[in-house]
């Protein structure tokens, strides 16, 4: 993870950061806005298990560095503590998703 950080910072890409509670969306919302999936289909997705990474055209000639965070709290924790410096070194941009339907959605904004 921190070769990918120093590349993404050596050519000049934009690092996003999607992060969220596991289940809010992340990996679908990637999938539908950066990969050009239908909504329908990434009710198939699975979680994401730690990080999934990828450099993504978008806009014509911007290219992201783009980090789907595994939202599980063993994760989120690691994200945050050991693996704070690597996970948010260089980041320009940090899309926190919610899932509005979630019960615990009040809890998750108030942290």
């Amino acid at each position: 993870r921190k070769l990918a950080a120093a590349m993404a910072s050596s050519k000049g890409l934009k690092k996003v950061l999607l992060m969220g509670k596991s289940g809010s969306g992340k990996t679908s919302m990637r999938s539908i806005i950066f990969a050009n999936f239908l909504a329908k289909p990434t009710m198939r997705l699975g979680p994401t298990l730690h990080v999934d990474h990828d450099n993504v055209k978008f806009l014509g000639n911007l290219v992201l560095n783009l980090w789907d965070c595994g939202g599980q709290d063993a994760f989120m924790e690691a994200f945050f503590n050991s693996e704070r410096s690597t996970t948010f070194s260089g980041v320009h941009v940090l899309i926190y998703v919610f899932d509005v339907d979630s019960h615990e959605h009040k809890k998750d904004v108030e942290q």
